[in-house]
């Protein structure tokens, strides 16, 4: 595609979660700081909620990790489960000894062991659960009945709930009170700033070869405000923008070029500012065609 013409040697905004092409921002330093507080505590829910396309996944990833030798993580990123769904799982997970036909109680007995024997060998479980707003209540009220597995002197498992605002809204419901508020630590992974986005493509490029000025200032603050710092849509336009650039030969991205792939993506954009729920001018194809005549005038 464009990767020699701009010197690069891969694609620098592809939508895959790649931890090497994991970008610190205060958001994301928080949620981690958040994730590595509770584990060494040892107790209790660590969750973190954020918007579609924050960096969820790619955050899980980047916790995995960073855990040492001493922790064993079990990642279920199709919470959609009912409660014994919950327990097979996560007896496969682990390499607990159980069958398919085998009673609902034995699975956690051999769940149980399981765990015991990971402690006794120095390892904890950290049971991270993504997208854990689809989780049914049932299998929740049963996640918290799993946290109760514990030794005389500690917890055998440690976890992590990573999920959309709606599971904000679940935990708020009544009948979920004491799972709530077992949660010791929570953070909310925000939208980045003007600098920050600016920054977080400075250093995908960087990462992916690129160390020169490739975009306008004013490209960087356009895609700021069409992806309203949403890291998906600042990887979308950025994209796009270059493929833009890379269509009329051209080696610097400038507005004219974001118009474009604004313009190209009107359905993700239109979709985030929906769900965010709040006013986003919006870009009509006449106010695109004037500022790429503007880009061409910088």
């Amino acid at each position: 595609m464009y990767q020699s013409f701009f010197g690069l040697y891969e694609l620098p905004f592809s939508l895959t979660p790649d931890t090497s092409y994991f970008y610190r921002n205060l958001s994301h330093e928080r949620a981690l700081n958040a994730l590595a507080v509770g584990i060494q505590q040892g107790d209790g829910f660590v969750k973190i909620s954020g918007e579609v396309g924050t960096g969820k996944t790619l955050l899980c990833r980047q916790l995995i990790g960073m855990l040492g030798s001493h922790y064993q993580v079990a990642h279920i990123n199709n919470s959609f489960l009912s409660p014994d769904e919950l327990k097979a799982t996560l007896a496969q997970e682990i390499a607990a000894k159980v069958h398919r036909d085998m009673p609902v109680h034995q699975v956690l007995l051999h769940i149980q062991s399981r765990l015991v024997q990971l402690a006794r060998t120095g390892k904890k479980l950290i049971l991270l659960i993504d997208e854990a707003q689809a989780m049914p209540r049932d299998t929740l009220e049963s996640l918290r009945l799993l946290s109760n597995l514990e030794t005389q002197k500690r917890k055998l498992i440690q976890i992590i709930l990573i999920g959309q605002p709606e599971l904000e809204q679940t935990l708020a419901r009544p009948d979920l009170r004491q799972l709530k508020q077992r949660i010791i630590y929570s953070e909310q992974l925000q939208a980045m700033s003007a600098k920050e986005t600016r920054l977080y493509i400075k250093s995908r490029l960087a990462k992916a070869g690129c160390h020169k000025s490739l975009f306008s200032s004013c490209a960087y603050r356009l895609i700021h405000w069409q992806a309203c710092g949403n890291p998906r849509l600042i990887n979308v336009l950025a994209h796009k923008a270059m493929m833009s650039a890379w269509g009329q030969q051209q080696q610097r991205v400038g507005i004219q070029h974001v118009a474009r792939a604004i313009a190209d993506s009107s359905d993700a954009l239109a979709a985030l500012k929906n769900t965010r729920n709040r006013l986003v001018p919006a870009w009509s194809l006449g106010t695109i065609a004037a500022v790429g005549l503007l880009g061409w005038m910088l």
